[in-house]
């Protein structure tokens, strides 16, 4: 662990945090910084969506983010990762400044080979942060390796604003939570879509930043709804009869499935141990082909009150177990 080298506050004075992330926006972290309540906390995302060259975007975003820190003067900052580089300008600033800083690695610095060939310098910027957030225990005994300090928080739970349910009409209406993401199977998706024409899918994320491409027809029960704000998503979400996300990656949490659960609807979500052990009730697990995405669907419909029995439960417990990980990272910050 790194020699405490924190500023010094007075009581009286709330803990300054900042929130960095160079992502064009982030539900986890505008949830994890908001239930840290009791502190400031300032997120910030540093887009530059243009020049689209990441080389140039990340020169732009680095001297931006020294900026805003050099001007607010946090006691704490947490940082998003990746894209590495976001950590290692907060690394820069906290040396400079004496300030502390927190990792919340996702899991992309791990499996995505954008970022893996980069690992000996996430285990470098690790073993110098006050702690490092990951999804999972998996996630967790790697950052052990490292000799870093690592707190579970495996997802944050949702709360979305009230809103009037999206009128989708009569029938079984499946969400299935999607960003075009290079781990999510939507050709598959789409295939079962096509085998179930009774069911309407509607199928949410901004295709025009698609890593995978959609190489089917689109089947006509299927609508991509394109990118939602907060309002109409949280209301397609509220009028789902079930709610979908899958991955074709292992050790990868799923925020779709948390939000799933904040609105109490019956879950559909891939079949590997770690969403089998954090969703474990109120869900029904299935491989990511189409044959066995369908019959996941169909006996979402059999069983469906059942599942929104079981998904209240689950968002008690799953509450429960977040907040004992949350008092964990408070206790870093003092």
């Amino acid at each position: 662990m790194p020699a405490d080298r924190s500023i010094v506050y007075h009581e009286a004075e709330t803990m300054r945090i900042s929130f960095i992330t160079w992502y064009p926006s982030c539900r986890r972290s505008d949830a994890l910084a908001k239930a840290l309540g009791g502190v400031s906390h300032l997120i910030h995302y540093f887009t530059f969506k243009k020049p689209l060259h990441a080389p140039f975007k990340y020169i732009l975003q680095s001297w931006e983010t020294l900026r805003r820190l050099t001007r607010e003067k946090p006691h704490v900052v947490l940082v998003a990762s990746p894209p590495v580089f976001a950590a290692v300008i907060v690394w820069l600033y906290c040396r400079l400044s004496g300030a502390r800083y927190i990792m919340d690695a996702h899991t992309g610095v791990f499996d995505d080979a954008r970022w893996t060939w980069l690992l000996p310098l996430s285990r470098f910027l690790a073993r110098r942060a006050q702690a490092v957030i990951v999804t999972n225990a998996h996630l967790q005994a790697t950052v052990s390796s490292w000799g870093a300090r690592a707190i579970v928080i495996g997802d944050v739970p949702v709360e979305f604003p009230p809103v009037t349910p999206a009128a989708l009409g009569e029938g079984f209406h499946v969400v299935v939570v999607n960003t075009f993401s290079q781990d999510e199977p939507i050709d598959e998706i789409l295939a079962a879509a096509r085998s179930l024409p009774d069911v309407q899918f509607h199928v949410t994320g901004n295709r025009k930043h698609a890593r995978n491409r959609v190489t089917a027809p689109l089947p006509v029960n299927a609508t991509l709804t394109g990118w939602l704000s907060e309002q109409d998503y949280a209301a397609l979400l509220q009028a789902a009869s079930a709610i979908m996300c899958l991955t074709t990656h292992d050790h990868t949490m799923q925020r779709g499935a948390y939000e799933a659960m904040a609105v109490e609807k019956p879950l559909i979500t891939s079949n590997w141990a770690l969403l089998r052990e954090t969703f474990y009730s109120g869900t029904i697990h299935v491989g990511n082909t189409a044959q066995e995405i369908a019959a996941g669907v169909t006996l979402a419909m059999a069983e469906r009150s059942g599942l929104e029995q079981g998904m209240r439960q689950l968002r008690r417990e799953r509450t429960t177990v977040f907040d004992a990980n949350l008092r964990k990272l408070q206790d870093t910050l003092i």
